[in-house]
C-alpha cells in the first residue's frame, strides 16, 4: 500500500520540485539583471558566468556533492540583494579584532565599503582595490582568471557568484611583502526585518613571490528575516610566498544558508593553511579547490564543527597534486548533538607527475546524540607511483571508560563529558595563533559544552 502510494505521489513531487526550480532561476535571472552596468569593465565576463550557470543549472539531489543538503528547501525561499545599506563606523567597530585594528576591509552584503575599512597598518605596497577599479591596471591577470574560472568551475554557487556580484575586491601583495598583522575580511550583513537578503561577497588576489599574509574572515548578521551569502576566493600564489587563512563564522545567524567557494593555486616552495571553525546554520557549506602545481608547495586544511540543535555544516575537498614533492593535510572534526548533520567529502588526486607526493586525510566525527548524523566520504585517486598518502574516518560517542575514569577522580558526569568533548576540538583550537580570535573560540565552546544559547550579536 505504501509503494502504491508512493507511486502516485511521485511525479506530483518531481512538478513540484521543477516548479520551485524555476521559480527560484527566475529570482537569480533578477539579480543578474540588477547586476549588470553598462560601464563595468566585468559586464561581459558576467554574461559569460552567467551562460555557463544556464548550462550547469541549478543542483538537484540527484548531485553527488550536493546530496546531503536540503536544497527542496532552499528552493522555496525568496531573496532579494540590497546595497547602500547606511551603517556607522560605530556599529562596526565591536565586531572589529584587536590585532586588526588597522587592517580591516569592511563588506556590508557583499559590498566592499572602503571608506569603512582601516588599511594603515598594512603594507604601503599591498594593494587593495574594488574590481572594477583593479580592471584597470591589472586586467591581464584577472582576465586569465575569469577565463580559467569559466572553463574549469563546475561549483554552481561559484559561477554564480561571479555572475551576481557587483562590488567585488582585488588583493595583491607584490613580491617579497611581509604583512606584520593579519588581514579581516569583516562580512556584515544587514536589511530589513521581515525580507530575506542574498549576498555575493567576491575577493580575486595575488600573492607574490616570498611574500606572506595571513587573512581572517568573521561574519555578522544583523536584521534580517534569514540569509543567504554566496562567497568566492580565488587567490594565485607565487614561487615561496606563505598564505594562512583563518574562517570563524560564528556570528552568523542560524537562519542563514552559507556557501563558500575557496580556490587556491600553488606555485614552487608555496604554503597554504587554512582554518575553520563554525557552529553551523541553516546549512553550511564550504567548498575548497587547491591545486599544488610547483614542486615542494605544501596545503594544510583543518576544519572544527559544534553543532546542536538542527543545524548543518558540509564539506567538499580537492586536492590536486600535479608537482613532485608536494604534502598536503586534511583534517576535519565535528561534534554533533541533537538533531545535527555533517558531511564530508574530500579528495586527494595525485598525477602521475607528482612523484614523491605526501598526503593525508582524516574526518573524525564525535556525535552526542542519537539523532545527530555524520556522512563521511573521504577518497583518494592516484597515478604515480612513489606516493605516501592515506585517508580516513572515524564515528563515535564519547569512550566510557574515560568517563569512568574521570568520574574517579572527582568530576561530575557533566564536568567529564565536557573536558572529553573539548579534548577532542582542541587540536583545531589550537591551530589559532591570534589570542583575541582563539579567546573568542574558546568562549564559543565553552557555550557549546554549557547548552547555554548566548548571545548572537556579540562573538568576542
Amino acid at each position: 500500500m505504501v509503494s502504491a502510494n508512493s507511486s502516485k505521489r511521485g511525479p506530483t513531487m518531481i512538478t513540484e520540485n521543477y516548479t520551485d526550480q524555476q521559480a527560484f532561476q527566475q529570482m537569480l535571472q533578477k539579480m543578474y539583471v540588477g547586476a549588470l552596468e553598462e560601464k563595468d569593465p566585468t559586464r561581459k565576463l558576467k554574461e559569460k558566468a552567467w551562460l555557463r550557470f544556464l548550462e550547469i543549472g541549478l543542483p538537484t539531489r540527484q548531485s553527488e556533492v550536493f546530496q546531503y543538503l536540503r536544497l527542496r528547501n532552499l528552493y522555496i525561499q525568496a531573496f532579494e540583494t540590497a546595497h547602500g545599506i547606511p551603517l556607522s563606523a560605530d556599529s562596526i567597530a565591536p565586531h572589529i579584532l584587536p590585532e586588526c585594528s588597522g587592517s580591516v576591509l569592511v563588506m556590508i552584503n557583499g559590498d566592499y565599503y572602503p571608506e569603512l575599512s582601516n588599511l594603515s597598518a598594512l603594507p604601503k605596497r599591498m594593494v587593495i582595490l574594488p574590481l572594477k577599479e583593479a580592471w584597470r591596471t591589472y586586467g591581464s591577470f584577472l582576465n586569465n582568471q575569469w577565463n580559467k574560472l569559466l572553463i574549469e568551475e563546475k561549483d554552481p554557487f561559484a559561477i554564480l557568484n561571479a555572475a551576481l556580484h557587483r562590488q567585488g575586491i582585488f588583493i595583491y601583495a607584490p613580491p617579497k611583502t611581509l604583512a606584520d598583522v593579519p588581514l579581516q575580511l569583516l562580512h556584515f550583513n544587514s536589511h530589513e526585518p521581515d525580507l530575506s537578503l542574498w549576498t555575493n561577497p567576491r575577493i580575486q588576489g595575488f600573492i607574490g613571490a616570498h611574500s606572506q599574509l595571513d587573512l581572517i574572515a568573521t561574519h555578522v548578521d544583523g536584521p534580517g528575516k534569514q540569509f543567504l551569502s554566496n562567497l568566492s576566493i580565488e587567490l594565485a600564489m607565487d614561487e615561496e610566498s606563505h598564505l594562512r587563512y583563518f574562517q570563524v563564522p560564528f556570528e552568523i545567524l542560524n537562519k542563514h544558508w552559507y556557501f563558500e567557494a575557496f580556490r587556491a593555486s600553488l606555485k614552487k616552495g608555496s604554503t597554504f593553511k587554512s582554518v575553520l571553525a563554525s557552529k553551523g546554520s541553516t546549512s553550511l557549506r564550504n567548498d575548497y579547490r587547491v591545486v599544488l602545481a610547483g614542486e615542494n608547495a605544501e596545503a594544510s586544511l583543518n576544519g572544527l564543527w559544534m553543532l546542536s540543535d538542527q543545524a548543518e555544516a558540509h564539506a567538499n575537498i580537492l586536492v590536486e597534486h600535479q608537482a613532485p614533492y608536494c604534502r598536503s593535510m586534511q583534517l576535519f572534526k565535528s561534534v554533533l548533538n541533537d538533531a545535527s548533520h555533517s558531511s564530508f567529502e574530500g579528495k586527494i588526486l595525485v598525477h602521475q607527475a607528482a612523484q614523491k607526493t605526501q598526503a593525508f586525510q582524516l574526518n573524525s566525527n564525535l556525535l552526542l546524540s542519537d539523532k545527530a548524523k555524520a556522512d563521511s566520504k573521504p577518497n583518494l585517486e592516484i597515478f604515480a607511483d612513489d606516493v605516501k598518502a592515506s585517508h580516513g574516518a572515524t564515528m563515535g560517542q564519547l569512550d566510557q571508560e574515560q568517563l569512568f575514569y574521570l568520574r574517579t577522580r572527582g568530576y561530575s558526569e557533566k564536568a567529564a563529558k565536557n573536558l572529553l568533548v573539548y579534548g577532542f576540538c582542541k587540536e583545531i583550537i589550537e591551530m589559532i595563533p591570534y589570542p583575541s580570535l582563539m579567546k573568542a573560540i574558546n568562549k564559543q565552546a565553552y557555550r557549546y559544552l554549557m547548552q547555554e544559547p548566548g548571545d548572537e550579536t556579540s562573538f568576542f
